[in-house]
């Protein structure tokens, strides 16, 4: 259930609704888009079959990057994680 992308020289992984980077600064505006985001849009449809690689093509893109590396996710997990994330940012 997570995801490694690659914005401009530095690698994230999106793990359990979090970003996680090496950098700081590049781990801080990855948070920062993918709340945004969910605020903007709702986050990943719920029927989807993999949230977190959902989500990550969808900042990667935003901010120029690409998705890398993708593990098999447990779906009812990232259901619950995102369903979460999700009525957070709504309200």
């Amino acid at each position: 259930m997570s995801v490694l992308v690659r914005i401009g020289r530095h690698k994230a992984i999106l793990r359990m609704g979090q970003w996680v980077s090496a950098n700081r600064h590049t781990e801080t505006l990855l948070n920062e888009t993918t709340s945004e985001w969910v605020r903007q849009t709702g986050g990943p449809p719920l029927s989807h079959p993999d949230h977190e690689r959902c989500v990550a093509e969808q900042i990667a893109g935003q901010l120029g990057g690409r998705v890398m590396l993708r593990m098999k996710p447990v779906t009812r997990r990232a259901v619950r994680v995102w369903v979460a994330h999700r009525q957070l940012k709504l309200f």
